[in-house]
């Protein structure tokens, strides 16, 4: 899982993908990963979830490890529900609302 840290951390260096800014204090974060799960968060941008997919692919072939997209979900946070169904269909995923339940 080091290894899709480090590749998400780069293609934030090169802008490929930008994360969130959450707070007063600007607190910048593009994931979060705990064990074998994964959270990415992203501004609202087709270019940063097509890179953020392209990403995903490398570490399955770099790794031999399978991204679970059917266990996968996309998120909206002010976005207008169209673009969530679009967003899921590029993942092969479903799309959920706030507030989810995330590890159990």
């Amino acid at each position: 899982m080091e290894g899709l840290n480090e590749l998400f951390l780069r293609a934030h260096e090169l802008n490929l993908i930008k994360g969130v800014t959450f707070g007063d204090n600007a607190v910048h974060i593009s994931h979060i990963q705990f064990a074998d799960d994964t959270i990415i968060f992203l501004e609202p941008n087709m270019v940063y979830l097509l890179n953020s997919k392209r990403i995903l692919m490398c570490f399955e072939l770099a790794s031999g490890l399978r991204i679970n997209f059917h266990k996968s979900c996309v998120v909206r946070v002010g976005k207008h529900i169209r673009d969530v169904k679009a967003w899921a269909r590029r993942f092969k995923c479903k799309k959920a609302s706030l507030p989810i339940t995330y590890l159990g």
